[in-house]
């Protein structure tokens, strides 16, 4: 017979006894059933999916990740090696785990947008049931149930999840590798943890590094609790630690075994290597700050400042609570911190194998690794912070929980909730025209939920005050949330929500602290005499990074096609991505940020004499390089340039691009 899920464990049970009788109706100190506790976090799960998934038809998906999508779909051998665009040119930047659950989607239903999305949607609701079934393990039925409502309302969580990103799919099988982990820690299991170390090699295939940062806290937490001799429980991580790094290992190996002129280049290197790829490019150069961004020309934008690079406001401690990311992920993580340190402190001076204090550690750990490398890493954008959500969620539950059914710790529900109520307060006052009748309702239950907490926690009013409690917990996050459910119709908006997604009133405003509306007030009509002010223009920015082809280019292009390898070749990520979504073959030269040096000069002008290519588009939003460089001074010198008429019937296009003839008159 299987152990009470609805019951925390707190010690192994002894070798030989009989565990405790499953008692699906048995009352915990809140009243509530493990049956109801089970349906809340099934309805969680429900609201969590529609959420995610509502009108995900008309969501535009992440522009790069759905043209890779598109190239990884029309065979397999661009699925395995994760090819950017449909003739197997360039690789994306990054591991492919979470694009191949994209690209199968596709080749089911079809180059949809909601086939796009739908991995991550599925993904993203598994998770809320799947954090239920964690903490329930831990800490019961009432505090697992809260758990799971909390993370289904997280705001940036579902922003995050309506674009076919891949941290849904990331933080799904870092929950599922830790509830393996659990099962391996309540008996010191072996088989458990070798598992664990399986599905977090899964992760690295899904995003990297950042999947390997959850194994110092589970192999912290198992050698101080797992039920084992000291050597047993060392001997167990390094088995565990072997399988990780061959798991992990797999890709890297299969691309790093393949000759070069056999698969795609690498993105994200100046080799041609998966392993610079994968160490340097996405971990090394984003922690340090001389590299990061450094090692290219920066872009500059209409008003003559230099792009920033870091997305995620300034680093240090207080970038969680900052304007950009505080209304993301920051509405209950005073009251998590607070709460963790109650209950390491509730568990005292328990056995070493307490399983209560095991918890805490480790989603104490959870949250401490990822908020220090969130809160110091060079180059974040805000939807990073979604891993920090079930930590915060099942620590939420798990410390209220304790706090209430604890009249020791009594005093830490007023002080959890007058702190959350004055934190929601100072979020929402950064947004005052949004919602204004709601600060003064969160700051009233709050101190209300405050009162009642000390006074009405038993009996019939528990019910009251928990009501009144939630309020104060979960309006202002609701409210955040809610915006993300409406498809923007400005296109210029969709295009900076499908790359970097946020909750809030006012998506409007990029992470780098730009506001689109101010960059619509107007700017130099291309071709007007004294640089005439054009009423509410199509920014220079949007034109940098177009959100669709354009209809006359593809047309040009498609007329003039005489059998090339590639339709287009452009200047990186952004530049490629419409094209390739069209269903052009695209070179993105220099790959996703344009710097790489591939193809060199040389390979662009071997790639047009071998009848390969015919045009280069130059504009989009890319970064210089000396290759880039290089590549633009030969199509200058080579190549003619077509007068921006014959290809596009949109001013600013014709003034922030360039299209070349590299073989006139063929």
């Amino acid at each position: 017979m299987s152990q009470d899920l609805g019951t925390p464990v707190t010690s192994a049970p002894p070798r030989g006894a009989a565990p405790p009788a499953r008692t699906p109706k048995k009352k915990t100190k809140t009243g509530l059933s493990a049956l109801a506790a089970k349906r809340i976090a099934v309805l969680s799960a429900l609201v969590a999916g529609v959420a995610y998934g509502w009108g995900i038809g008309g969501n535009a998906a992440h522009y790069a990740y759905a043209a890779a999508v598109r190239s990884m779909s029309a065979n397999w051998h661009n699925f395995l090696y994760g090819a950017y665009d449909p003739a197997g040119f360039m690789s994306v930047d990054k591991a492919p785990g979470a694009l191949w659950l994209q690209a199968l989607s596709v080749r089911v239903f079809g180059y949809e947008t909601w086939a796009l999305l739908l991995p991550g949607v599925i993904a993203g609701a598994v998770s809320v049931y799947v954090l239920f079934v964690l903490v329930r393990r831990w800490a019961g039925h009432a505090p697992a149930a809260l758990a799971a409502v909390l993370l289904a309302a997280t705001p940036i969580t579902i922003a995050g999840t309506r674009v076919n990103l891949p941290d849904s799919t990331l933080i799904l099988t870092l929950l599922v590798a830790t509830y393996a982990f659990w099962r391996a820690l309540e008996k010191a299991s072996p088989r458990w943890l070798l598992l664990t170390a399986a599905l977090v090699g899964v992760g690295f295939h899904i995003k990297l590094a950042m999947a390997l940062a959850i194994l110092p806290v589970l192999g912290i937490v198992y050698l101080v609790a797992a039920p084992a001799s000291p050597g047993r429980r060392v001997l167990h991580l390094l088995g565990a630690g072997a399988v990780t790094a061959a798991v992990s290992s797999i890709w890297m190996l299969i691309v790093g075994l393949t000759p070069a002129g056999s698969r795609p280049y690498m993105d994200g290197s100046t080799s041609n290597s998966v392993w610079q790829m994968v160490w340097s490019y996405n971990l090394f150069d984003r922690a340090d700050a001389a590299k990061a961004g450094k090692s290219a020309e920066l872009p500059v934008l209409p008003d003559g400042k230099v792009t920033p690079v870091d997305q995620g406001g300034d680093t240090g401690v207080f970038r969680l609570f900052n304007d950009l990311i505080g209304g993301q992920i920051s509405w209950l993580l005073p009251l998590a911190v607070l709460l963790v340190v109650v209950g390491l402190v509730a568990a005292g001076r328990a056995p070493r194998t307490d399983k209560a204090r095991a918890g805490w550690l480790l989603w104490g750990g959870w949250l401490v690794l990822f908020a220090g490398a969130l809160s110091f890493s060079q180059s974040i954008h805000p939807y990073y912070t979604s891993i920090l959500a079930p930590a915060i969620a099942a620590i939420a539950a798990a410390g209220l929980h304790l706090a209430w059914t604890d009249r020791r710790f009594a005093w830490a529900l007023p002080v959890g909730l007058l702190a959350t109520g004055a934190w929601a307060f100072v979020l929402m006052s950064r947004s005052s025209d949004y919602v204004p009748w709601l600060r003064p309702v969160v700051a009233i239950a709050a101190v209300a939920a405050a009162v009642l907490v000390l006074v009405r926690r038993t009996g019939k009013f528990a019910v009251v005050t928990g009501a009144v409690a939630g309020v104060a917990l979960l309006a202002g996050p609701v409210a955040w949330a809610a915006p993300t459910f409406q498809t923007p119709t400005d296109p210029r908006t969709a295009m900076f929500q499908n790359f970097n997604p946020l909750a809030g009133p006012n998506p409007n405003a990029l992470s780098t602290g730009i506001d689109l509306t101010k960059l619509m007030a107007g700017g130099p009509k291309p071709g007007a005499a004294g640089g005439q002010a054009m009423p509410l223009p199509p920014p220079i920015m949007f034109q940098m990074m177009p959100s669709d082809a354009d209809p006359k280019l593809l047309g040009f292009l498609k007329a003039n096609k005489r059998g090339e390898r590639f339709d287009l070749a452009t200047v990186g990520g952004t530049g490629a991505s419409p094209y390739i979504r069209a269903g052009l073959s695209v070179m993105p030269m220099g790959g996703f940020v344009g710097t790489m040096p591939m193809p060199t000069a040389d390979g662009l002008a071997d790639a047009v004499h071998s009848g390969q290519l015919r045009y280069v588009l130059f504009g989009g939003f890319a970064y210089d390089s000396p290759t880039a460089l290089a590549r633009k001074d030969w199509v200058v010198r080579n190549c003619v340039r077509i007068p921006p008429p014959a290809y596009t019937a949109n001013p600013w296009m014709g003034f922030t691009s360039a299209l070349f003839d590299c073989k006139p008159g063929a």
